[in-house]
């Protein structure tokens, strides 16, 4: 990949949303006007989507908290991984990761036979993947700059 992480990157560094919460805000079209087609994304859960539903009604409160790591969000591991595979992924990009076969497999590595503590450790990978993430260059001066107001690309 261009920035030198890898699909395996991908996936570990989308895991930290095993802990931290997000807003209705960022799931209400996920919920209701999913694209193509509108209605709710059907890879939903119908367990978690009903949750959703009753937390984020539509027109409702979109700054309502949601946590993203359902059953675990207070605490630092895997499970984040196992419920984007179960379907009770809360962000949709979380959810994509079920969708393509590359990411899939790597979420799998972590859950099959040869899972820990024989297989890949999830906080090792994680640790590698951030200290990768942390190396990618910063463009400053010429080749870059700082926003000063960060909507803005101007």
């Amino acid at each position: 990949m261009r920035k030198g992480l890898t699909e395996k990157d991908l996936v570990i560094l989308s895991a930290a949303h095993t802990i931290g919460t997000t807003a209705c805000f960022f799931v209400t079209d996920r919920l209701y006007n999913f694209s193509p087609g509108g209605g709710s994304d059907p890879t939903i859960n119908p367990t978690l989507l009903q949750e959703l539903k009753g937390k984020c009604p539509q027109n409702g409160d979109v700054n309502v908290r949601l946590p993203m790591d359902r059953g675990s969000e207070q605490t630092f591991d895997i499970h984040i991984l196992e419920n984007v595979r179960n379907g009770f992924a809360v962000l949709e990009s979380d959810a994509k990761l079920n969708d393509d076969e590359t990411t899939r497999s790597v979420m799998d590595s972590y859950f099959g036979f040869l899972g820990p503590p024989v297989g890949p450790s999830f906080e090792a990978d994680f640790v590698e993947s951030m200290v990768k993430m942390g190396q990618i260059g910063i463009k400053t001066s010429s080749e870059g700059g700082v926003r000063r107001i960060c909507s803005s690309f101007s």
